[in-house]
C-alpha cells in the first residue's frame, strides 16, 4: 500500500497487519497514515489527507477527537457509515506519548465494527414482536377450537373431525410461520458477509425448477423452462439460491389463473442492468391478476399480503419475498418486479458475473 505521507513509511507496514481500520493523526488532526482497512471503509482518504473532510458532518467524532487532545487520554465516539449496508464503529481515539512521537502522530483512531451486534439485537426484538404478532391468531383459534370440542361438540363425531380438521391446518401454519421466520433470521445474520464459493447457476435453475414442479402441477399450472446455456458461474450459496428460485416458484404458482404458464428464463447481462455489471439474469414470470403499482414496494416486507385471506388460504406466512430479499442482499444482487393489472406479474433478479480474473 503506498502511504499517504512518505514520512509514514515505517509504520504503514504495521497499520497495514492490523485487522481493523486504524488511521493515524497529527496534532492538527491532519491524516499521517492509514492502514488498508481504513481506505476500504474511507473511501475518501484517497482523495485528501486532511481528516476533516472526513468527520465534517460526524459532530461526536470530532468532539471525541478534540477531548483527546486536550485531555491527553482516551475517548470514544460512535459513527456510522452507510455503504451497501449501514455501518456502525465504534471509534476509540488514543494519544501518542510524545516522548515515543517518531513519526508524526498524535492520536491513532481504531474503528471496531459493532454492525453485527446491533443486528443480533434488532434481530431478536424483531423475532420476538413478529412470533407474539402472528401466532397470536392460530392460537386463539385453537384455543377456540379446544373449548368447543370440550363443550357443545364433546358427542357430535362430525363436528369433532370438522374442528380437528381446522386445528391441523392451524398447526401447520404456525410450524411454517416459524420455519420461516427461523430462516429469514439466518439470512439476516449472514447479510454482511458475501459469499465466497462459487456455484452453477445452470444446477440451480435445474434443481429449483424440479423441487417447484410437484407443487405447480398441484396447482393446475405447467412450468416452461428456456435459458442460456451454458450460463457463468457466480459468488454464492448454493441452497440459499435454489430457495431463492423456489419461493419465486411457488409464488407464481399460487397467484397465476388456472391452467397458467410459469415462465422460467435466465440469460446473461453485461451491464445494462440495476447491478451496473456483467450479471446473471433470472426472471419468473406468471398469469395471474397482476400487482397494483403502489403495492409493488412494499411487497418484500415482512408479512406484507395484498389478498391477505388468499395467502393464509393456501398456507402462505408473508415472509416468502423478505426471504427472497434478504439472501439477495447477501449476495449482492438485486430484485426487480414488474406487474401488469390483468396480465401478469414478473419477478427479476441479478446476481454478479464472478470474475474470471479472480
Amino acid at each position: 500500500m503506498k502511504p499517504i505521507k512518505d514520512k509514514a513509511t515505517s509504520i504503514s507496514s504495521v497499520f497495514d497487519a492490523i485487522a481493523v481500520p486504524v488511521v493515524g493523526l497529527d496534532s492538527n488532526l491532519r491524516i499521517v497514515t492509514a492502514n488498508s482497512e481504513a481506505r476500504r471503509f474511507l473511501t475518501i482518504l484517497d482523495q485528501t489527507s486532511s481528516f476533516e473532510a472526513v468527520i465534517s458532518k460526524k459532530r461526536g467524532l470530532r468532539k471525541a477527537l478534540n477531548l483527546a487532545i486536550e485531555t491527553g487520554q482516551e475517548s470514544k465516539a460512535k459513527v456510522t457509515l452507510k455503504k451497501e449496508f449501514k455501518t456502525e464503529f465504534m471509534a476509540i481515539i488514543r494519544p501518542i506519548d510524545p516522548a515515543d512521537n517518531t513519526n508524526n502522530i498524535s492520536l491513532v483512531v481504531t474503528f471496531e465494527d459493532r454492525s453485527s451486534l446491533r443486528d443480533v439485537k434488532a434481530m431478536r426484538s424483531d423475532f420476538v414482536a413478529n412470533v407474539s404478532h402472528e401466532i397470536r391468531s392460530p392460537l386463539t383459534a385453537i384455543s377456540g377450537f379446544v373449548e368447543t370440542l370440550q363443550g357443545s361438540a364433546s358427542d357430535d363425531p362430525d363436528a369433532q373431525k370438522l374442528f380437528l380438521t381446522m386445528m391441523e391446518k392451524e398447526v401447520t401454519r404456525m410450524t411454517h410461520l416459524v420455519r420461516d421466520l427461523l430462516s429469514l433470521s439466518q439470512v439476516e445474520v449472514k447479510k454482511r458477509r458475501a459469499p465466497k464459493k462459487i456455484v452453477d447457476v445452470n444446477q440451480i435453475i435445474k434443481q429449483a425448477g424440479e423441487s417447484a414442479l410437484t407443487f405447480i402441477t398441484k396447482h393446475g399450472k405447467t412450468l416452461d423452462v428456456s435459458t442460456s446455456t451454458p450460463l457463468p458461474d457466480v459468488a454464492g450459496n448454493h441452497d440459499d439460491l435454489v430457495r431463492v428460485l423456489i419461493n419465486l416458484l411457488e409464488n407464481a404458482a399460487v397467484y397465476s389463473r388456472d391452467g397458467g404458464v410459469i415462465q422460467l428464463r435466465a440469460h446473461v447481462e453485461n451491464g445494462d442492468n440495476p447491478l451496473g455489471k456483467p450479471a446473471v439474469c433470472v426472471s419468473v414470470s406468471d398469469e395471474g391478476e397482476g400487482i397494483p403499482a403502489n403495492e409493488i414496494p412494499r411487497l418484500t416486507e415482512r408479512f406484507y399480503r395484498i389478498d391477505k385471506s388468499h395467502s393464509r388460504n393456501v398456507g402462505g406466512t408473508g415472509l416468502g419475498l423478505a426471504i427472497v430479499k434478504h439472501i439477495l442482499l447477501r449476495h449482492r444482487g438485486k430484485l426487480e418486479i414488474k406487474s401488469t393489472l390483468g396480465e401478469g406479474s414478473e419477478f427479476r433478479f441479478y446476481l454478479p458475473v464472478k470474475k474470471i480474473t479472480e
